[in-house]
């Protein structure tokens, strides 16, 4: 295969479905690069927030004067604001209570489809989102939408925020809070979540993250060694 071939591997799914986890998983075994749009969105946020951004002409200032950059480290998506590191920063509460009303923004949705775009220019590599394969890479070689059940969502999710000492949350807060997502994702007017009909659909349900990435991985070498 010629070195400059060039493709791009676009995973949608739901919240709670484990893209992100196969898409990095994926990533290492390919060796390519993997972008977490949702990093990206948490990013911007802590941006705005950090500087108080509200109007629209706020918006279109700190888009113009921010230093978003995006670093991949052991496959995984780092966001840098200038020369500070804030991945840590992407799942603080206020930023989860803030990244759906800022990612909703059209001009933002504009600004991270750029950096998507302009890293996929001289490379290959992994996209995970809820709009991947309808918007931002619609050209995709490879599509892939991964979901499970919302009952299964929650409680994996609920695993999670109880590994992390949340002992608060239940497990009824969880399914209410995914149900929700899911509507507003698929029924928000900009680039909502869709199953596009060229998209390799999974159900993760009751797979575990093996299973799903070897089946991708398998779908993906052998359209490769077609194209050597």
């Amino acid at each position: 295969m010629s070195e400059k071939f060039l493709f791009q591997v676009a995973i949608d799914g739901p919240s709670a479905s484990g893209k992100g986890t196969k898409a990095r998983m994926l990533a290492r075994r390919l060796g390519l690069l993997c972008i977490d749009t949702g990093a990206l969105y948490r990013g911007i946020t802590v941006h705005f927030m950090e500087n108080n951004v509200c109007s629209e002409s706020d918006i279109d200032k700190a888009l113009q004067e921010m230093n978003l950059n995006v670093k991949f480290i052991n496959a995984e998506t780092h966001v840098f604001l200038g020369k500070k590191d804030v991945t840590h920063r992407l799942h603080d509460i206020d930023v989860c209570d803030n990244v759906f009303n800022v990612s909703q923004i059209s001009k933002v949705r504009e600004y991270v489809r750029k950096i998507q775009h302009d890293t996929a220019s001289d490379q290959s590599l992994i996209v995970e989102g809820r709009d991947i394969t309808s918007v931002v890479f619609p050209d995709a070689l490879f599509k892939f939408y991964i979901t499970a059940t919302q009952a299964e969502r929650a409680r994996r999710r609920y695993e999670q925020e109880v590994a992390k000492g949340n002992a608060k949350v239940t497990l009824a807060q969880i399914r209410n809070m995914i149900h929700e997502r899911d509507k507003a994702d698929m029924e928000r007017p900009e680039s909502p979540m869709i199953k596009v009909a060229d998209a390799v659909v999974v159900d993760a349900t009751k797979k575990t993250p093996k299973q799903v990435v070897d089946m991708m991985e398998e779908i993906i070498t052998r359209t490769l060694r077609t194209i050597e």
